[in-house]
């Protein structure tokens, strides 16, 4: 059995080796899952290079998600699930950068027949959209403004704002990013630039944003901040320009907004097993129709990981990068 480790913290290219080892039996209340595909997200390289909350004993294998086929149980569980698709929730305690995990029976959740692709990407990205929606007391007809919208989170966020009749204002850096987006349903998209926040009040006409959601850090949701309402919530759930980032005096002060922190890894450590596995049949479901997607840009063996890694650190990229077994 094949499966990526890494030896230690660095760089991708420099810390991960392919291993062969024998293949696990499940014990009591485990089961055994063959690998269909895996995502490769940011989160995993910080990982790699041990830059992310999670910092698991080396060597570790890695991988936080994906989707498979359950083909052994152990004792004290329904053998019923054998044969049964299933996505392994992303809880840093084993990688999925393999042809086969051996996993607790609680760490898998049943999915519709859907593209594998889309549902190897399903417990990390949808339900960061979904919980950052609500994070927020929004009522129809409110507005939500985003950066990085054409994202995997910020598509899905203008996806699932659409469903419970939300607005999205979203900002993006490029103007062929801002024409996906509106293409996605966005019902007001903005390309970054010196008069952005003029544009941000123009394009609003007098309304403000409830909700602010950023994952990039510094500066760059600043004019989103500017333009909530009195009291609003502005959340930061990532920091992908590596710059600190917080709200101007004058909006936490003048404004009373509220604003907090976002990792979805405290939601699979401290909810309700039922409510995470709810959540994300709920996304499944989604995904199964058609409703919940992501471009895929490419998709790699194992054996390939090094062009996997370089690949999906691309500065430019138009989708995600997995990686597929036989």
């Amino acid at each position: 059995m094949q499966h990526l480790v890494a030896t230690q913290f660095g760089s991708p290219e420099d810390s991960i080796e392919l291993t062969d080892s024998p293949e696990s039996t499940p014990g009591p209340n485990q089961v055994s899952v063959r690998l269909e595909a895996a995502a490769i997200n940011p989160s995993d390289l910080l990982l790699i290079q041990g830059r992310y909350l999670a910092r698991p004993k080396l060597p570790a294998t890695v991988g936080a998600e994906g989707v498979g086929t359950v083909d052994a149980v152990g004792d004290g569980v329904d053998s019923g699930i054998i044969g049964k698709r299933v996505i392994l929730l992303p809880t840093y305690e084993y990688g999925t950068w393999s042809q086969q995990v051996v996993v607790p029976r609680d760490d898998v959740v049943e999915v519709p027949d859907a593209d594998p692709l889309q549902l190897g990407m399903l417990t990390i990205n949808p339900p960061t959209a979904h919980l950052l929606l609500e994070r927020a007391d929004l009522k129809v007809g409110d507005w939500v403004g985003q950066t990085a919208a054409n994202s995997a989170v910020g598509r899905f966020v203008v996806a699932l704002a659409k469903r419970r009749g939300l607005k999205t204002l979203n900002v993006v850096r490029r103007e062929d990013a801002a024409a996906e987006v509106r293409e996605l349903g966005g019902d007001v998209v903005l390309v970054s630039g010196p008069d952005l926040g003029s544009e941000i009040g123009e394009a609003l006409g007098g309304r403000q944003l409830s909700l602010v959601l950023d994952p990039l850090g510094g500066t760059h949701a600043a004019s989103l901040v500017e333009a909530l309402k009195f009291g609003g919530t502005a959340i930061a759930y990532g920091s992908l320009t590596g710059a600190p980032t917080g709200p101007s005096t004058a909006a936490l002060f003048a404004k009373e907004i509220r604003y907090t922190g976002f990792w979805l890894g405290n939601w699979y450590f401290t909810a309700p097993r039922q409510e995470i596995a709810d959540t994300l049949t709920y996304l499944a479901g989604l995904v199964a129709d058609g409703e919940l997607s992501v471009p895929v840009e490419a998709t790699y063996h194992l054996d390939e990981y090094q062009k996997a890694f370089a690949h999906a650190q691309a500065t430019q990229r138009g989708g995600k990068v997995l990686f597929t077994f036989d």
